[in-house]
């Protein structure tokens, strides 16, 4: 069996993490093509995103591609106190299902605006 260090598995999974962001990003912009945000400067944007949805505990693949697809249409949603407070804050639901809820808000948003 292979042992890597501590150093080793952080940077394998840094390496999964940005070809995450890669697919992710090459699958949005087809399936969006007005976006129009340079690939370097999406990329980082969406890298951005992911390392801080890492620092919750999401368990599912689809949260993960949901939060950097909030990303496209909502920039920076995260940063804002009162996302990160409700996407942090234990209240008998997971992580996965907060951020299920926060997602459906915002669509809803969207559906009354027009």
């Amino acid at each position: 069996m292979l042992k890597l260090t501590n150093e080793q598995c952080s940077e394998v999974n840094k390496m999964e993490d940005n070809d995450f962001v890669q697919d992710a990003a090459q699958k949005l912009k087809n399936k969006y093509p007005w976006i129009n945000e340079p690939d370097d400067i999406f990329f980082v944007r969406l890298k951005s995103a992911l390392n801080y949805a890492n620092t919750l505990p999401l368990n599912d693949m689809n949260a993960r591609r949901d939060f950097l697809r909030l990303e496209i249409f909502y920039p920076g949603f995260y940063q804002k106190p009162e996302v990160d407070k409700w996407l942090r804050t234990p209240n008998g639901y997971s992580a996965d299902q907060r951020l299920e809820d926060y997602k459906h808000v915002m669509l809803n948003r969207e559906r009354r605006k027009h």
